[in-house]
């Protein structure tokens, strides 16, 4: 079990002494940059925080077998008598498929509750899943059980997930996008985990969610879904390096759902905890050692709970068109109007997602020769409008806001974040000139009844101000 000795905002210091004792040395292959770049705060201004967001409160319509299960205490599923014994997912009698860095990482003074379930001690259905929402830390995590009959698929090594979201809702762009793009709403995302198909076993899945401040304006027509197929593997390639197997778990960016054979895409690493750097570094992917709270454009740093860090890559991977189906469900969003839908609610009420920006962040952009460093770049702090989820204000406070220009030499090496220099400042005074790749804002959610805090990281494009 990780405690809080394993765990904390940056990066544990057992993962950072194994990527830095030997396994990785490759620190020689990055060119010192010939550049000079000067640091300095925007003082005077601040960010915009909106307020007012207008909550809704909609009473949820649960149906008749509907039932709440204590998931912290339980030993088995509550299935009606008769039915086979299931342990919980965490329990020393299950078999586990899903990462080890999350095992231990479900109880209530977390911040997780209890969103979607399947069963109940009154009825039990062929599809066995559940899922547990974290309220402060805005991450959606899905369970599902397979049964037996999986011994003649054991060369299924891949887990491929596809989440969806209705059309209209910045709700999946934290999962979807690395650099978050306001005006570009996702749809899909695509997620492959080194999970074998094993019968009689646990597997999981996460989705970090953005707010929505319209969310409760839509009614039971906007939907998620969960998609899961096992996957053979034909060729594996990670920022341009071979790979005998998948060791790490990687989202890719921009697949419509429609694809059956994926051969290149954007991509980045989903790091939970130790035990996923210590399956990355044995695969020797370069540079992977300058992962650190400076380098992180996208994470949720949480004690003693797990993390859940995003890192950009270059994904190369050729699978066979057909998988094995395991899961297909789709289930409503809370916050929305369900008042009156027909089918089961989620038992979590409120709207989703700790926060987003309301706009794209601004940055000026000025030129003087005569100086040292005549490249000057300025973020319009005021112009990062910050839409905090009124569910979360109503149970923790958020200190610490910052925000700052992240900035490269060339906007090609932000395809693979393990080779950029990144710089970053409210202000940047260059003797070259740099590519801005957007704006990284951070800040800590600290429970109001005590619970340990989060801290957020997370990127997005910005537009040159005219």
């Amino acid at each position: 079990m990780k405690t809080a000795n394993h765990l904390f905002y940056s990066i544990s210091v057992s993962a950072l002494v194994l990527l830095n004792s030997g396994c990785l040395k490759h620190d020689k292959d990055i060119p010192e940059p010939e550049i000079s770049v000067i640091s300095e705060e925007n003082t005077g201004v601040a960010p915009t925080i909106v307020g007012n967001i207008p909550e809704t409160y909609h009473p949820m319509d649960y149906a008749e077998e509907q039932e709440r299960f204590d998931w912290e205490n339980l030993a088995y599923l509550p299935f009606p008598p008769g039915n086979e014994l299931v342990p919980m997912p965490w329990s020393d009698q299950a078999k586990r498929q899903f990462s080890d860095d999350i095992r231990y990482d479900y109880r209530k003074s977390d911040g997780w509750e209890l969103y979607q379930s399947t069963f109940s001690s009154k009825f039990k259905e062929a599809h066995i899943a559940f899922s547990l929402y974290n309220k402060y830390r805005g991450i959606l995590r899905y369970y599902y059980y397979v049964g037996s009959g999986t011994e003649k698929y054991r060369d299924y090594k891949i887990l491929q997930n596809c989440v969806v979201s209705s059309e209209g809702s910045p709700l999946l762009n934290f999962t979807s996008q690395y650099i978050i793009d306001i005006n570009q709403n996702t749809a899909y995302s695509y997620s492959f985990e080194p999970q074998d198909f094993a019968g009689s076993a646990w597997y999981a899945v996460e989705y970090e969610l953005a707010f929505d401040k319209n969310i409760y304006s839509k009614g039971a027509d906007f939907q998620m879904g969960s998609f899961f197929s096992m996957k053979k593997k034909n060729s594996l390639s990670i920022n341009g390096k071979e790979q005998d197997e998948l060791n790490a778990k990687v989202r890719a960016f921009g697949i419509d759902k429609s694809a059956e054979n994926i051969t290149s895409a954007d991509a980045c690493y989903i790091v939970y905890g130790d035990r996923d750097f210590n399956q990355i570094a044995s695969t020797d992917i370069n540079y992977f050692d300058r992962l650190d709270d400076k380098h992180i454009l996208s994470g949720v740093l949480s004690k003693p709970a797990a993390m859940h860090i995003k890192w950009g890559a270059k994904l190369d991977l050729q699978l066979p068109p057909n998988g094995i189906g395991v899961s297909d469900e789709s289930f409503f969003v809370s916050g929305s109007n369900l008042s009156r839908i027909q089918g089961k609610a989620p038992y979590y009420e409120k709207a989703l997602g700790v926060f987003y920006l309301d706009r794209k962040p601004l940055y000026a952009v000025s030129e003087n020769t005569e100086k040292s460093h005549p490249y000057e770049y300025t973020l319009d702090v005021s112009s990062v409008e910050y839409l905090f989820n009124p569910s979360l204000l109503e149970i923790a406070d958020v200190n610490n806001l910052k925000q700052e220009l992240v900035a490269t030499e060339q906007e090609s090496l932000m395809q693979n974040n393990n080779l950029a220099n990144l710089y970053t400042g409210q202000v940047l005074k260059s003797t070259k000139p740099l590519y801005i790749q957007g704006v990284r804002v951070s800040f800590d959610v600290v429970p109001k009844d005590g619970g340990g805090k989060v801290h957020m990281i997370k990127t997005f494009r910005a537009d040159l101000k005219s």
